[in-house]
């Protein structure tokens, strides 16, 4: 007993240290395989119970646009002529727990039960449904609706020794009838995971999951005269998508942190379109807790195959490497952010062509190459972290001498209570 009590005490230090929002992980590196954050519940849902009671929220993603930001008379739309836009997707929900051992005299909550529900989380399956996106799996022809009633249901349970169970469910569903035909997009989705002590000084984390995505799109016919006539085309049906993940946290006391594996897949097979999509990473990192703040660091290998009827297969090998740091500064409540990856790999498409590519350098996305963000903590239960445009340091006077189209682009809080 006294030994799974080293290892909750230990969980709990750590989660203290790493509670992490969206906004905190894209200012900090742009990915998280290396640290653990509060946005792991989605993938791994035994997670939640490292975050009990806890509300978590987001204002959503600003994304630059040059036609209506542009200051001046330059742009299309100039700074002065446009009018407030709002960020798209916010969200917000809330993790619940309650211990089920009501007798406190050995220092143990445990066994316990958590549950979870986020409201308008937009899930990264949903950019296979979203014209315009990269991912977009129709056509510009092709309109598809909007998924409406996005939710991500979790509930975790932590066993006596610690170990930590969970399972996760997300749904997002539109059907758009007109007459007797009927555009759909949709997307269900789950997830298990464990999160499970093998000693005083490793976590073993595993999380694997999966769903079904269907489409059917609403196509104007270009042999009709009449433009209320229209195709509606099948891009998905129940086209099954797969993902699995594993890290282990190795405490190394010389380091005041964790040496960190990772390794993880997904698989997209939309047999409807004969298009199959297949990514594994896998790779190494460190996080350590430096004075008045965090730091990490990863080298990872990435290989890709994308098989489609309609365009050559293609194939990529490469690497990342990414960091992040955070540090108080001026005062315990006020932190600053910084972080990058850089993403390089080579795309061969089965005959004798091939060409290098990366990552976009500088383009406002939360895939380019650094971030930057600021973070306010208040007694270690509000935090509220802000993820600033990467102009800021060139711009920031023109809030007062000049128009000015944004200084964050992602903005997100929880409350621990």
């Amino acid at each position: 007993m006294k030994k799974s009590l080293l290892v909750i005490m230990a969980l709990g230090c750590y989660a203290s240290s790493s509670f992490a929002t969206d906004a905190r992980v894209v200012s900090m590196g742009r990915h998280d395989a290396f640290f653990m954050d509060e946005i792991s519940v989605f993938k791994n849902p035994a997670n939640i119970s490292i975050y009990p009671n806890m509300v978590y929220g987001s204002y959503g993603v600003y994304s630059y646009n040059p036609k209506l930001d542009s200051a001046g008379a330059s742009g299309q739309y100039g700074a002065l002529n446009a009018s407030n836009r709002d960020p798209v997707d916010p969200f917000f929900g809330a993790i619940m727990s309650y211990s089920l051992n009501q007798n406190t005299d050995n220092g143990s909550q445990y066994p316990m039960l958590s549950i979870g529900a986020v409201f308008n989380r937009r899930d990264e399956m949903l950019s296979y449904l979203t014209p315009g996106s990269r991912n977009y799996i129709g056509t510009k022809d092709q309109i598809l609706p909007d998924p409406v009633g996005k939710v991500d249901l979790l509930l975790g349970y932590v066993l006596p020794n610690g170990a930590m169970l969970g399972g996760g469910g997300y749904v997002a569903i539109q059907k758009k009838k007109e007459g007797g035909d009927e555009a759909v997009a949709s997307i269900y989705k789950g997830n298990l995971g464990l999160n499970w002590p093998i000693t005083k000084s490793i976590d073993l984390e595993v999380s694997a999951g999966g769903g079904l995505i269907n489409a059917v799109a609403k196509q104007d016919d270009p042999l009709s005269n009449y433009a209320t006539d229209s195709l509606y085309v099948r891009l998905a049906k129940n086209d099954v998508f797969l993902r699995a993940e594993a890290r282990m946290f190795t405490a190394l006391a010389v380091l005041n942190g964790d040496f960190v594996p990772h390794v993880k897949f997904d698989y997209l097979d939309l047999g409807t379109l004969n298009i199959s999509n297949f990514d594994l990473a896998a790779g190494i990192g460190l996080n350590i807790n430096i004075d008045k703040g965090f730091f990490w660091a990863g080298l990872e290998f990435l290989y890709g195959q994308h098989d489609s009827g309609k365009t050559v297969s293609k194939e990529s090998v490469g690497g990342r490497i990414s960091f992040g740091i955070e540090r108080n500064i001026l005062t315990d409540w006020f932190v600053i952010r910084v972080g990058g990856q850089k993403v390089i790999r080579y795309v061969s498409d089965g005959t004798d062509a091939g060409y290098w590519e990366e990552n976009v350098a500088a383009d406002g996305s939360d895939n380019d190459l650094v971030g930057l963000g600021f973070g306010i903590n208040i007694d270690n239960r509000l935090r509220i972290d802000f993820v600033a445009a990467e102009d800021i340091a060139y711009t920031f006077t023109n809030l007062i001498s000049h128009p000015q189209h944004h200084l964050f682009n992602r903005v997100s809080a929880t409350y621990s209570f």
